[in-house]
Parts: C-alpha cells; sequence; structure tokens
C-alpha cells in the first residue's frame, strides 16, 4: 500500500518504519520510570529493525546471496540426525536434560537455521529439512518428559490425578468434580480416552496423545507461512516456533493450554486460508468445529482465539475503509478483495459467551468471576510500582545477584526481542507491498493485539490475562512474519549483510530459546538460581507418602517450599501444605518436610515479613530436634 501525496506516492512500509523510530524514541524515557528489562531493550531493537528496512528497500537488490558450499550442503543434515540420535543416548545416560544437552541442542539448532538460509536452491530439500526440525522437536520435548518422574510443571498435577482420575474412576464428568473444566473437558476426555483404548497408565497416555500432538503442531505453522512466503522461509518460521521457549514449556507441561495451543493454530490456518481466497464449505466447516473444540478446551486458549478473530475484522474495516481508502490507496490499489469475516468474530463471541455463562467458577458463573476479578485488580494495582524485581521473580533469580537480577532476564528475553525485530521487518515488507493483503494486515494488527495484553498489564501489576499463556500463541504470529521479513531481506541486502544477520539470529535466538528459565523447567539452566518443576523419584514416591499418611488442613498446614507445597496441594485435592518461613533462623513451625533440593537447589521459602525469596538451607535448619516422621533418603518429614 501507499500514501498518494500529489505525484508522490510513500509506502506505507515507509510510514511505518519512520513511525517505529519515532515510538522508539518516545520509549526511551519510560526508562525513568520503569526499569523492567523489556522497557530498556525494545527501543533498540524496534529502530535497528526499522533501520535496517529503510537501507534494505533502499539499495538495488542483490544479485546473488551466500550460499553454503555443496559438500557442507550435503553433510549438515547428517550431523543433525546424528546430533540427535546422540542427544537421545545423552539423556539415556544422564537421566534428562543438562548442560551437555542444552550445548548440543542449540549448535545443531544453529545448523538448522544456517541451512534453511543458506543452501542453495539446487541442493534444498524442504522434506529432509522439516525431518529436521521435527526430529530435533520431538528429542528436545521426550528427553524433558520422560526425565522427571511423574510430570513437569504445577498445575498438571491437579489435571491428571484428580480430573482425569475422576473421569477414569467413574466412568463420567461427574468424577471431576465441580470446576471450570467440567465445561471445558477436551483435554482430560482425551487423555482418558487414550488410557481406555491402549491400555497405557494415564501418564504415558498423556505423553502419547497430547505430547505427541504438540511435537507436530509446528507443521500448521508451516502450512501456514507458506500462505505468505517461499517454502525455504516457511521451514524457518517451523524451526523457530519449534524451539521457541514457551512453546517448549507447554510441550513437557503438559495441560489443557497446550491442547488449546494446537487448536489455535489449526484456527489460524483455517482463518488465513479462507481470508485469502474465500469462504469453502469444508474449511468454513472445519473452522466452525475447531471453534466448538476451543469453548471446549480452555478459556484462556479461547480468549486468544477471540482475539485473532477481532483482529480481522479490524484489519477488514481498515481495508473497506470507503472514502478514507480512496484518499489513501492509489487507484489500481482499489481492486483489492476483501473478505467478510465479521460472521465468524460474531459466532465465536456468541459461542464463548453462551459457554462461559454455564461455567461454574467458584460460587459463580465464569463470566462473573472474570469481571470480578478483573475490577479487583485494576483498583488494587499500583501504577509505575513494578520494577525489575518481578522481572527477577519471574525468571527465578535471586535478587542481588548478577546471574538472578541481569544474566537470566536477559537470557529470558533476547528469544522474544529477536522475534520481534523479525516481526518488525515482516510487518513493514507486508504494508509496502503493492498489494498489501487481508490475511498478512490481519497478522500484523493481531501482532500488536496480543503484544499490548502479555507486555503491558504485568508492567502495571496487572497480571489477570495470564501473560504466561499468551507468549506461544503469540510466536506463532511473530514466526509468520519473521520468516516473510528474512525472506525479503535475502532478496534485497548484501550477501555479507545477509550473512551477518543470519548467523546473529540464528546463534543467539537458539541459545536464548534453549536456555530460557521456561524451556528448562524440568532441569534449569542455573539450578541454584532458577526454580526447578520436575521432580526425582523421590519426591514423586513421597507425594503419596505424604498425602495418605499425614493429617493437616488449611489453619494447620504441613510446611515446606514452594513448589513442592504446590504440587502436593494440587495433588492431594486440597489445601494442606504451606510455605515455609526461612530468613535467616530455623523455621519455627510444628511439621515440617525437607528435601535435599532445598539444600543444592533453588527452593522458594517465605521471609519474616512474609515476601517470597529463594534461599537454600539443610536438614539441621529445616529440622532442629523435631523427630523424623519419614524419610526416604531423599524427602524428610519432621515433627514436633
Amino acid at each position: 500500500m501507499h500514501l498518494s501525496m500529489g505525484e508522490r506516492r510513500i509506502s506505507f512500509g515507509t510510514l511505518g518504519a519512520v513511525a517505529g523510530l519515532l515510538l522508539a524514541g518516545l520509549l526511551i524515557p519510560l526508562n525513568l520510570y520503569l526499569s523492567h528489562m523489556l522497557v530498556r531493550t525494545v527501543p533498540p531493537v524496534l529502530a535497528v529493525a526499522c533501520l535496517l528496512y529503510l537501507v534494505a528497500t533502499r539499495t538495488p537488490s542483490a544479485e546473488r546471496t551466500p550460499t553454503l558450499s555443496r559438500g557442507a550442503a550435503h553433510a549438515l543434515p547428517g550431523v543433525v540426525f546424528l546430533g540427535t540420535a546422540g542427544l537421545i543416548a545423552l539423556s539415556m545416560l544422564t537421566g534428562g536434560r543438562g548442560p551437555a544437552f542444552y550445548a548440543i541442542t542449540i549448535a545443531l539448532s544453529v545448523i538448522v537455521f544456517l541451512q534453511i538460509a543458506l543452501v542453495p536452491e539446487r541442493n534444498l530439500s524442504i522434506g529432509l529439512l522439516l525431518g529436521q526440525v521435527l526430529a530435533l522437536g520431538f528429542v528436545v520435548r521426550f528427553a524433558g518428559l520422560l526425565g522427571s518422574a511423574g510430570y513437569v510443571g504445577i498445575d498438571v498435577w491437579v489435571h491428571m490425578p484428580q480430573y482425569v482420575g475422576g473421569i477414569l474412576e467413574t466412568g463420567s464428568l461427574e468424577g471431576m468434580g465441580r470446576t471450570k473444566y467440567t465445561a471445558a473437558p477436551l483435554y482430560h476426555l482425551t487423555v482418558a480416552a487414550t488410557t481406555i483404548l491402549t491400555g497405557l497408565s494415564p501418564r504415558l497416555a498423556l505423553f502419547g496423545s497430547v505430547g505427541i500432538a504438540m511435537a507436530l503442531a509446528s507443521l500448521l505453522v508451516y502450512l501456514t507461512a507458506v500462505r505468505f512466503t517461499t517454502p525455504r522461509w516457511a521451514v524457518f518460521a517451523t524451526a523457530a516456533y519449534s524451539i521457541s521457549d514457551f512453546v517448549v514449556v507447554w510441550s513437557i507441561h503438559l495441560i489443557p493450554t497446550s491442547l488449546g495451543l494446537i487448536v489455535f493454530l489449526a484456527v489460524l490456518l483455517l482463518f488465513v486460508r479462507i481470508q485469502q481466497h474465500g469462504p469453502r464449505p469444508g474449511e468454513v466447516a472445519l473452522l466452525i468445529g475447531f471453534m466448538f473444540a476451543m469453548a471446549l478446551t480452555h478459556q484462556v486458549s479461547a480468549f486468544i482465539m477471540l482475539v485473532l478473530f477481532g483482529a480481522g475484522s479490524a484489519a477488514q474495516i481498515l481495508l473497506n475503509a470507503g472514502r478514507l481508502r480512496r484518499w489513501l490507496l492509489s487507484d489500481r490499489e482499489t481492486s483489492i478483495r476483501v473478505h467478510s469475516v465479521h460472521g465468524y468474530s460474531a459466532f465465536a463471541l456468541g459461542l464463548l459467551m453462551l459457554v462461559w455463562s454455564m461455567t461454574p467458577w467458584g460460587n459463580r458463573t465464569f463470566t462473573e468471576a472474570v469481571v470480578v476479578v478483573l475490577w479487583g485488580s485494576i483498583e488494587g494495582s499500583g501504577l509505575f510500582d513494578r520494577g525489575e524485581a518481578g522481572s527477577a521473580a519471574a525468571a527465578g533469580g535471586q535478587p542481588g545477584s548478577f546471574v538472578g537480577e541481569t544474566l537470566i532476564p536477559l537470557i529470558d528475553h533476547t528469544g522474544f526481542l529477536l522475534f520481534l525485530f523479525g516481526t518488525v521487518i515482516g510487518s513493514l515488507y507486508l504494508l509496502g507491498r503493492e498489494r498489501t493483503s487481508q490475511s498478512g494486515l490481519t497478522l500484523i494488527v493481531a501482532a500488536v493485539i496480543m503484544m499490548v495484553f502479555t507486555l503491558v498489564p504485568p508492567m502495571f501489576g496487572l497480571r489477570n490475562f495470564l501473560p504466561g499463556r499468551w507468549f506461544a500463541f503469540l510466536y506463532a504470529v511473530m514466526a509468520v512474519l519473521t520468516a516473510v521479513g528474512f525472506d525479503r531481506l535475502r532478496r534485497d541486502c548484501s550477501p555479507q549483510v545477509l550473512a551477518a544477520v543470519v548467523l546473529v539470529f540464528a546463534l543467539t535466538f537458539s541459545g536464548g530459546m534453549v536456555l530460557a528459565s521456561d524451556a528448562t523447567q524440568d532441569a534449569p539452566t542455573f539450578p541454584e538460581e532458577s526454580v526447578r518443576y520436575g521432580y526425582s523419584p523421590a519426591e514423586a514416591s513421597a507425594m503419596d507418602t505424604l498425602i495418605e499418611t499425614t493429617e493437616s488442613d488449611v489453619n494447620n498446614p504441613i510446611y515446606s517450599d514452594s513448589p513442592y507445597i504446590s504440587v502436593l496441594n494440587r495433588y492431594g485435592g486440597e489445601e494442606r501444605f504451606g510455605t515455609a518461613t526461612v530468613d535467616g533462623e530455623p523455621p519455627d513451625h510444628g511439621t515440617v518436610v525437607y528435601r535435599d533440593y532445598q539444600r543444592e537447589g533453588a527452593p522458594r521459602f517465605e521471609t519474616d515479613d512474609g515476601r517470597n525469596h529463594i534461599r537454600q538451607t539443610n536438614v539441621q535448619e529445616m529440622c532442629g530436634t523435631r523427630s523424623i516422621g519419614y524419610d526416604n533418603g531423599d524427602v524428610t518429614l519432621c515433627e514436633r
């Protein structure tokens, strides 16, 4: 699209790049009020992306592009598959993932990215590249899943033992009890049905159904990206999405969010196809079916789907702006065909309102509870009172240490920042085309809206939209836009600039995503700084014993560290365990649970004034003179 000013026509891409530079400048003063890592890093990333676009579009298109040698193009796929086999052996020998596993994964990811970007056209095999991406993705995910006893994460411990277990025990949804998931039981029914049909344990049934589907879900990103760019760069989007930190976390912490993400990727693909060639009965029927599936899977995922449809309606309104459109667009561009998507938005909104109005949440419906909780949070939020401590806490680092306050947050945000870099360039190229497509504009609007929901509220103390759940959905849109951007850079930049951009992206993106706190919840990169959400066989065994043989309640709980107490509460279905106060003195509690992780890991305890902090301790400090009620060599129950 272009802005017509007399005889001059200015590309909307150019206008967007100039606006991006101005926005980057306006964001810099926010450092005076907020010390969040993204406030310091987003402006330079935004500025560099806009400048690179302006330079690339004003230089002659490259007559040749950098390529790998023929020998390297033939040898590197074998290196990746051999390295992937080595990762399987390493995870079996070490019992999971660890520093060596991560180092090899980063190296293999870099090799995959370099192949995608630099293999000559005559040696390019899309199937072979996709095979490498899927193989590496499978190993990364299942090494994390199988390397921990039980499950990775916290919420899965209520979904599997309580809800899926209740369905298997009673043979109906009544076994789930009164929970909002009785109106969204698709995840639980999927695992229960897989358990019954295959004869596997519920744990393996979960891995064999939702786990495998998550490993294959990145193919939906490929099918979406190839609608906007060449197959080479569609594979690039697939690879970037596959190793993304929040995609990996929902591939090892398998909860309804995981299944909701899979459904969202299918909805995104169908929505793009309908916008590009119009409604076809089969695709419309599939889209409506996936809307129903989403409504019955996960409430947050369904809301994100609604945002996508809203972005589509907004794009349609922008392209059908009537008089404004005739003023801004040249005559030949007024023939852009726009397919109406308002009906899908209205149907999705009506469906979700109907389902949510019947969904129980406490003593209210889900719709009422969301309004009450959100309004209470807005009233009680402290604006500009969320410094870097919040970021460090989210990453798990200890306040006061360079690793906890600076290094871990920087690693955790690196992948997102590089996605932002690629998204800005891809969006500008889409806006700068002679005919900006409806689907392309939808992706741009969706990316903007989702980033606002994800990034802005937490800076002001509002986390009711659960921003951690949004990133994996946002990354699907950003991966497609990034692929569009790199495709155009390959044609416009000099070989030297392109090689530098690809190499820096491959190294930093792979390193940041693989080492991020969220991607390594089962085995943190910095085990003494970031909380581990995977559990040893002794810790998992102790859960059964502690639930079955101890008596406590919310008024007289048993104390231990977090997240262990959170898992115990969810596994047992009652709030019987509380966070111990460990702040320089032995805890003054009647009954405590000590585990070796508290001595060598990053356990969370409370301070004397009720704040949450990471502090290592030992069995002498935790138990003192208490008697030993249970000890399996790793977990000890101490009682007065």
